[in-house]
């Protein structure tokens, strides 16, 4: 296919979240954020046999040097750090040896506080609105000043009246909401197949918060990382990370923190020559049937919705 061999020397990265198994409740699915674990054993084997898994680390060492990468290279990404990341991705990960790195919203993981996104898609969902309801509502958050974002979503719950419970281990919610402990973590980075970035503290939006709470929220996810797994954590991936969620502003705090690489949701693939710090991606869920992801990876999608490689 020619447009797999023109983007056969350019690195894709794909962007998962949550993983799933059986049946799941309406808010569960509002954006399909949980990937059926059957297709992702599915996805998996196929990806497996038609590109060169590199780990994150080691692709970004290309792009620092400006060298070659290998033909077809992909990296694997997981973000927030939902439980069913150990539960049922990773033993595919062990079964394929595929590698991974997994981003981790530390209050989310550390503190078992719900992401507000997810608050967001709950209290909604229980309130019976549409999912164009549910877009028009996260959208106005995120392109709201993000430094004050607890108190919106709040006065949100209390305007349905429904409220996901504050802590993500709470008995009524379903697997698809548990976050990681810190015992699966360290069972994972034990591995060798997987390594762990932040994902912010709290998954604020960092392209709409002052730089005092960018630094604050970089600087703190970072040390409870290094603090419970050692060594230097020094990647890093934006929330929702479209254009206006990184800046110049962001990149530079970004680089100030230790982080040596950032990664978007800005579609395409990354030439060699590309930037460490604004790193695009393809986003992987369960909308997607094997040929969709077949023609996503490919390139051929790409032709369809304009996106690029950088």
């Amino acid at each position: 296919m020619l447009v797999r061999r023109a983007n056969r020397r350019k690195l894709s990265i794909l962007m998962f979240h949550g993983f799933a198994s059986g049946e799941q409740q309406a808010f569960e699915k509002m954006e399909h954020k949980h990937l059926d674990v059957k297709k992702w054993r599915t996805f998996a084997h196929w990806l497996s046999s038609n590109h060169r898994i590199l780990p994150m680390g080691e692709a970004i060492s290309f792009l620092e040097q400006g060298k070659s990468l290998p033909n077809h290279a992909m990296c694997l990404t997981i973000d927030d750090g939902f439980r069913s990341t150990h539960d049922l991705a990773f033993p595919i990960l062990q079964e394929l040896q595929l590698p991974a790195s997994i981003y981790l919203a530390t209050a989310f993981v550390d503190e078992k506080k719900p992401i507000w996104v997810d608050r967001v898609s709950y209290c909604l969902a229980k309130a019976g609105k549409s999912h164009a309801e549910l877009r028009a509502a996260k959208n106005a958050l995120k392109n709201q000043d993000q430094d004050n974002i607890e108190a919106a979503v709040s006065a949100l719950e209390n305007q349905t009246g429904f409220a996901m419970p504050s802590r993500v281990d709470a008995p009524l919610l379903p697997d698809t909401q548990r976050s990681l402990d810190w015992d699966q973590i360290t069972k994972m980075r034990d591995s060798g197949l997987v390594e762990f970035g932040s994902h912010t503290h709290s998954h604020r939006i960092l392209g709409r918060c002052s730089s005092e709470v960018v630094l604050h929220e970089l600087r703190k996810s970072k040390s409870i990382i290094e603090e419970h797994l050692g060594g230097n954590c020094d990647l890093f991936c934006y929330p929702n990370g479209t254009p206006g969620d990184f800046t110049t502003l962001t990149e530079a705090i970004v680089r100030e923190t230790g982080h040596r690489a950032s990664l978007t949701t800005k579609p395409g693939w990354n030439a060699n020559n590309a930037s460490p710090f604004a790193l695009r991606r393809l986003g992987v869920d369960n909308s997607l049937d094997l040929t969709r992801l077949k023609l996503m990876v490919t390139g051929v999608m790409a032709r369809w919705e304009g996106y690029r490689s950088i």
